[in-house]
């Protein structure tokens, strides 16, 4: 035996749902603080062969961190030993706290060169140009504060707001960066002196080249450091593709390159201030640097200083969550992980608020060390532990070397580090082939960054966005939709004729304006609209959808009760010939698509309750609105208050609400023929009633199921509860035109044997 179900999706009450999430509240809690410990959940499960991966890849970070911990540092405009101590403190915290195995945590070039932009504010002051305010009280209070902020975004949960960043806005921003660091190295590179590197790029770049004639003996280190490097990157590259079979070694060659140039380097400034007799050394070197943790203690806040840099704050945090979540979300998609932004900000805030008691700046994932740690064969977060211990011996154990580290070859690393992050033509066009607004994005993130402060190439293209996406909100795309009817293959040379009813039921539907068969395409039937919204239904687009689908009511339908003759005694408003219009059909019925609108909020009905009353005046009669929602509970929520379900109606005003009433049949005419004619057709309100009898499988409606229960192999189709309501566009097209598909010069019928048998065999589910 057949069955026949209604299917509801009815909207939960709000004490129901409040009384369900109170109950999980305590399940909640626990989540939310066993979650701030990732290493609880895979530390039990450390392994030998995760621990030899990991130490290895430890020892190669090792060596890439120390040089660049000191060269960011420098391009920070503070002392080299900040940036060890922001590099300690980074690698030690985030194994306990961060989601991501891959992330090398400490000094960047991107958050470097924006702290001396902030620095060169600050050594501008008069207290700090008396000594009242000096570099390590700068770079705590920075560090301090940065992690305090990050700290409460992550307790907030506030990671959510990374999702304003969009892709071309982080591509500009890095590539833009990129591009400023490296031309802010070029004087240090070429030996050129007296440059203030602080500068705008443009400025830096320009008198770097009309005084590239009083380059030093700097030149050639740095020179020569660059060769080394890009020579040894791609000569490995190439070897690597060569002999797949020692890839492992010439990568991990290739990642030495960064320290075997500065111990070259620093050997060859050393033997020649000793073996020259140099009181000072011809070339520029990095200087004494203290060992060990010497600024150790509890940071001073000076509350003059917090406000100068306060402004500077939020711009700080929002270039550490965005290089570190940019990297963490790459290097996750890539290693099939999922990284939680919130946790992240977490790892920022603990590590920064931490760092700020050892005297460092702040830190954040390193890009190109992150980088290197994937490629490295990184197996958890425990290479950084391997990490840490490299920076303590060399705070301990190398510091009297460091001091003749030539900046010209720690410009070079620098340089070479973030030029991979510089993109070529190919980025640009293939941002203006998806569109033009992505370009202007990705393009004004990256000019900006050469002509002023980096934050701002973060805020305008990232205020860009959304812009643009407002204006897409507001201005949503929809299609008018009809019919291509299709062809059945032929039986025995002859053509099979059909109905237009089937015809109709085995069509397909396209919109009008469709590229490819738009010109194929033809109305459902005469006086039958098909409207398809195709974004959400909320105040910012709600008047522009419904005035869309009222111009095109009008524009091929005609009014129902003809315009007075005399133009003094029609509206104002329309000036509509009547012969024009007497080609076209009269309004029959409206059909709603909404599978593609998944929020619908009080203006968006309120527009569509006035559309329906504006259609029915233009019409002269009544309409049916046949609706095709989908598993939304707001949109399904907000149309039955709107009445849409069964579209009982008012004297003189919209559709009866469907919501806080007793539900009753609204197909009390066509029951009779279902009982008498159809057996196995449940009734939604005799489930209801006899809802224990049933189950017990007794009784007159023994053959009435619950949803849970449903012998799926029993039913022949499935529908909506409310009659106009439908699962598809095909069944709301089918009930439009049974009910309505009559000549245009008579009045629809209230009911007729063909609206009849249509419920007949409308399936419906159960709730």
């Amino acid at each position: 035996m057949s069955t026949v179900a209604y299917i509801d999706n009815p909207p939960p009450e709000y004490v129901e749902r409040t009384k369900y999430h109170a109950r999980l509240i305590p399940q909640h809690i626990r989540s939310y603080f066993s979650g701030m410990l990732p290493i609880i959940s895979w530390l039990p499960h450390y392994n030998v062969k995760w621990l030899s991966g990991d130490f290895l890849c430890g020892i190669t970070i090792g060596a890439v961190i120390i040089p660049q911990a000191m060269a960011y540092a420098k391009l920070a405009g503070l002392p080299p030993q900040y940036g060890l101590y922001a590099s300690f403190v980074g690698v030690a915290i985030y194994p306990f706290l961060g989601s991501s195995k891959d992330i090398s945590m400490g000094t960047s070039a991107i958050q470097s060169i924006f702290i001396s932009q902030v620095f060169l504010g600050v050594q501008g002051t008069p207290q700090y140009q008396s000594g009242v305010w000096n570099d390590h009280l700068f770079a705590v209070n920075m560090a301090l504060f940065s992690g305090i902020i990050a700290f409460g975004l992550s307790v907030f949960r506030l990671g959510i707001l990374s999702n304003f960043l969009s892709q071309p806005a982080i591509s500009g921003f890095m590539a833009g960066s990129a591009v400023t660091i490296v031309i802010s190295q070029f004087a240090h590179i070429f030996g050129v002196e007296h440059i203030k590197t602080t500068e705008a790029p443009y400025l830096v770049f320009w008198k770097t080249l009309i005084n590239l004639n009083h380059s030093t003996i700097d030149a050639v280190v740095g020179i020569l450091s660059l060769v080394w490097l890009f020579g040894v990157k791609y000569s490995c590259l190439h070897y690597a593709k060569k002999y797949p079979r020692h890839a492992g070694k010439i990568i991990y060659f290739n990642t030495s390159r960064n320290i075997i140039v500065l111990v070259v380097t620093t050997f060859m400034a050393w033997a020649i201030k000793h073996f020259g007799h140099h009181e000072e050394s011809p070339l520029q070197i990095l200087g004494p640097v203290p060992s060990g943790f010497q600024l150790l203690g509890v940071p001073k806040v000076d509350v003059s200083l917090v406000g100068t840099i306060l402004p500077s704050l939020p711009s700080m945090v929002t270039l550490l969550v965005l290089e570190h979540y940019a990297i963490a979300s790459s290097l996750g998609k890539t290693s099939d992980y999922k990284v939680d932004i919130n946790q992240e900000l977490l790892a920022i805030g603990i590590a920064n608020m931490f760092g700020s008691f050892f005297g460092a700046y702040p830190a954040t994932g390193c890009f190109s060390r992150s980088a290197v740690t994937n490629k490295s064969g990184a197996r958890t977060p425990m290479t950084s532990m391997f990490v840490c211990v490299i920076v303590i011996l060399a705070l301990y154990a190398l510091t009297p070397a460091f001091q003749f580290i030539p900046s010209s070859s720690l410009a070079a690393v620098i340089a070479h580090a973030v030029v991979d992050l510089i993109v070529g033509p190919k980025t640009w066009l293939r941002y203006w082939r998806a569109h033009p607004s992505e370009l202007l994005v990705f393009g004004s993130s990256y000019i900006i960054a050469l002509f002023a402060r980096i934050d701002i190439s973060v805020f305008v293209p990232v205020g860009l966005s959304i812009v643009i996406q407002l204006y897409r909100t507001a201005r949503p795309a929809y299609s008018i939709l009809g019919r291509v009817d299709t062809h059945p293959p032929h039986l025995n040379g002859k053509k099979q004729e059909r109905s237009d009813y089937d015809e109709l039921a085995n069509c397909r539907f396209f919109s009008f304006t469709h590229p490819t068969v738009g010109h194929c395409v033809r109305p459902i039937a005469p006086g039958i609209i098909a409207f398809q919204p195709r974004d959400n239904l909320v105040f910012e687009n709600a008047a522009f959808l419904t005035e869309k689908l009222l111009d095109e009511v009008k524009r091929t339908t005609r009014r129902g009760t003809p315009l007075a003759e005399k133009a003094g005694d029609r509206p104002w408003n329309d000036c509509t010939s009547f012969e024009k219009a007497r080609d076209k059909p009269l309004l029959r019925a409206i059909i709603l698509d909404l599978t593609a609108v998944n929020q619908m909020d009080y203006t968006g009905l309120e527009n569509l309750m006035a559309v329906t009353m504006q259609v029915e005046r233009y019409s002269g009669k009544p309409l049916s609105w046949y609706i095709v929602p989908n598993d939304s509970l707001s949109v399904r929520k907000c149309l039955l208050l709107g009445g849409f379900g069964n579209q009982e109606r008012k004297i003189g005003g919209p559709f009866r609400s469907d919501l806080n009433r007793k539900k009753q049949d609204s197909r009390d005419t066509d029951q009779t023929s279902i009982e008498n004619d159809k057996k196995g057709v449940i009734a939604i309100e005799d489930v209801e009633k006899y809802h224990g009898t049933a189950s017990n499988g007794t009784g007159p409606y023994s053959n009435i199921i619950s949803c849970g229960k449903v012998d799926y192999d029993t039913v022949a189709n499935f529908d909506d509860v409310y009659p106009y309501f439908f699962l598809t566009l095909r069944d709301a097209a089918l009930a439009a035109y049974v009910s309505h598909a009559v000549k245009d010069d008579d009045d629809a019928p209230e009911s007729s044997p063909e609206i009849a048998s249509l419920n007949v065999c409308r399936i419906y589910a159960i709730d």
